[in-house]
């Protein structure tokens, strides 16, 4: 388990809060700035106090670096607090001793130059409008503490300005329930029962978890990634919840598939690597929550998702692991819409919303299981062109990925063979890198269209093809020629 607060705890006792240097500077210019606002308020009952709410606590008590500053204010709206807090910093009403202290280089640092609202938007479990701004460097939420009423047939709560304690009980999980009061410098555990369950690694519902999971199933699914990620144990009353029919049906008519593939990119892009993704799968699978790999809403397809800027190293990991989810649907295809495809490729599109290109090498890998194998078994002796055809030009930059994806599928098969599948795998792949065809398919032939016409002396038309692709074909098993090697073997095949 990824806890190194485990064992340091004495119930009853309040550990503190280490603060990078940067979290000191954000923290003083917020209490400042909050001195200020309460200073000028008559009514005690608005005067507000900060919290910093969320993962950041929990992750600060486990030692692990943490960038995720939720504010949680209470009596004041987010967008509200951080327009006075623009106002204030723009005016430079900071008391003489912080001005001092803050050199030219900080300085611009403490400027507020852009707010961003994020609108209410129940679909992306977003209730309450959120305010972000950049501070000393780091992005930073304000949002209001808040209470939550849910009806039985919606996911979308009644929400109202909740007190602290309201606002710890309505989260997914007692030690996400922690908070920091800026004011006290302290740890707020108002469930009770926050830090002695980080002491244990223990995921559990701050209120009954029936109803907590009925109000919103995603957090079934956040708890089994917090699960996974730091090898925490869900409790058995919560994980026997989870197994509910009840749950499982409002997960599927509840939860946005956006949600849902945000929580299973988590998984599947794990802090505890390989271990971490067994862990969450092997908790899906125990709960049975195979409504997450299926096709999705067919009534909402999106076939635009192509670009993506996330780190291709984190697409990688999701495309080989949804690969091995679902492998056993292989070549089949299924007609959604107007359209067919392969139920790998809508099970990854539009059941857990990842991008069309992960869709399609998704589809085309398990598409081709059955041939890879059998390239498997006849690559020995193989030509350099025959190699790049069968295992790296079909599947572009992802070859790699299909023979790794191939591999563990084999070896789930026939675990005593381990070895000999190892040997064969691993054979093939150095000889990919050693003939240098770990590229090819990046290569263009030496002669472009307009070449072939003018060396043929004919018009553009269907001959082209076969002809650039034998050219192709030759160029690969002789990759020191020339371009004028290429017009000498040309002239012998037209």
């Amino acid at each position: 388990m990824i806890n190194s607060f485990t064992g340091a705890y004495t119930p009853g006792t309040i550990p503190e809060i280490t603060l990078t240097e940067k979290e000191h500077q954000i923290i003083g210019i917020l209490n400042s700035y909050t001195n200020f606002y309460n200073a000028s308020e008559e009514d005690n009952s608005k005067r507000i106090t900060l919290r910093i709410t969320g993962g950041w606590v929990r992750d600060k008590l486990l030692n692990h670096p943490s960038h995720d500053i939720d504010i949680g204010i209470d009596n004041c709206s987010g967008e509200s607090f951080v327009m006075g807090l623009k106002e204030w910093l723009d005016h430079h009403n900071l008391d003489e001793k912080e001005k001092t202290e803050l050199d030219s280089a900080n300085r611009d640092t403490t400027k507020i130059n852009s707010i961003h609202k994020i609108k209410k938007n129940p679909d992306k479990s977003k209730h309450l409008e959120t305010c972000t701004t950049k501070l000393c460097g780091l992005d930073i939420d304000f949002v209001n503490l808040r209470s939550e009423l849910y009806t039985e047939d919606s996911r979308i709560p009644t929400i109202t300005t909740g007190t602290p304690v309201e606002d710890a009980h309505r989260r997914d999980a007692t030690l996400n329930a922690l908070f920091f009061n800026l004011t006290s410098m302290q740890i707020e555990d108002l469930t009770g029962k926050g830090l002695l369950d980080l002491a244990n690694g223990l995921l559990r519902t701050p209120l009954e978890p029936t109803k907590t999971f009925l109000d919103d199933p995603l957090r079934c699914l956040r708890l089994i990634r917090f699960a996974s990620n730091y090898g925490f144990q869900i409790e058995q009353r919560s994980l026997n919840a989870m197994k509910q029919d009840a749950i499982k049906v409002a997960l599927e008519t509840k939860i946005s598939r956006e949600r849902i593939g945000v929580e299973v990119k988590k998984i599947l892009v794990n802090k505890r690597g390989l271990l971490g993704v067994l862990n969450g799968l092997e908790l899906l699978r125990e709960v049975d929550f195979s409504c997450i790999f299926d096709l999705g809403d067919t009534k909402a397809l999106n076939f635009d998702l192509v670009l993506t800027d996330e780190p291709s190293a984190e697409n990688d990991k999701v495309l080989f692991y949804s690969a091995l989810i679902l492998h056993k649907w292989g070549s089949e295809k299924v007609r959604v819409g107007k359209k067919d495809n392969y139920v790998t490729f809508f099970c990854v599109l539009n059941g857990i919303k990842m991008p069309l290109k992960i869709a399609d090498s998704v589809s085309l890998i398990l598409s081709n299981v059955e041939k890879t194998r059998t390239n498997m078994t006849t690559y020995s002796g193989l030509k350099r062109s025959e190699l790049a055809q069968k295992f790296v030009l079909p599947f572009g930059e992802k070859w790699n990925l299909n023979l790794l994806v191939n591999y563990c599928l084999e070896c789930f098969e026939d675990f005593d063979e381990v070895d000999k599948i190892s040997e064969r795998y691993g054979t093939l792949r150095r000889a990919i890198y050693e003939l240098d065809l770990q590229e090819s398919f990046k290569q263009q032939v030496l002669l472009n269209g307009k070449d072939l016409m003018k060396i043929a002396d004919k018009k553009p038309g269907p001959w082209m093809k076969p002809i650039t692709e034998q050219l192709f074909t030759w160029q690969l098993d002789n990759p020191t020629c020339t371009k004028e090697d290429m017009i000498e073997y040309l002239h012998t095949i037209i």
